[in-house]
């Protein structure tokens, strides 16, 4: 009996985790073809929201809510941007979740992992940390909404690109 309970608890944790995009699969996805971070996303419980495609750019916006009746409900959205001009291309991701604990946890991977702040910026309703760790260059950013009725949203974004 402990065991099988020992299992459902470790595998319902690591439910509760597959919806999270780690950083280092966010790095990797500014490599991937699109085919691999669709099916990634997909395959982790993300809905492909909107595709805009032209001559010169794409951009894919998929979106993940994570219900849970013990804890409020997380959203978590993932959107990259690809632009080809010439020869040249770029690739820009932007990972934004509503849950302070997957922020903390993101700050702490930096941190441990070498990246240092390089500036910071206040937009009153926006505060900016720009991180580095001497090779790659990560905007964090903590966004606060008001809504009617008094309400405060904040959303967690992570920014980075090539």
């Amino acid at each position: 009996m402990k065991i099988i309970l020992f299992s459902f608890l470790f595998f319902t944790g690591l439910a509760a985790k597959a919806q999270q995009v780690s950083v280092p699969d966010l790095f990797g996805m500014l490599e991937w073809p699109h085919q691999r971070i669709d099916t990634s996303l997909k395959k982790m419980g993300y809905l492909l929201m909107q595709k805009d495609m032209d001559s010169v750019s794409s951009i894919y916006q998929y979106s993940h809510l994570d219900r849970n009746e013990e804890k409020p409900t997380t959203v978590r959205s993932l959107v990259y941007m690809d632009v080809k001009s010439g020869n040249l291309s770029s690739r820009l991701i932007t990972y934004r979740t509503y849950s302070q604990d997957e922020f903390v946890s993101i700050a702490s991977w930096l941190l441990e992992n070498g990246y240092k702040t390089k500036e910071k910026f206040d937009f009153g309703n926006q505060k900016h940390t720009v991180y580095t760790n001497g090779k790659e260059i990560i905007r964090m950013k903590v966004i606060t909404t008001e809504i009617e009725e008094g309400k405060v949203f904040i959303s967690y974004e992570l920014e980075l690109g090539k």
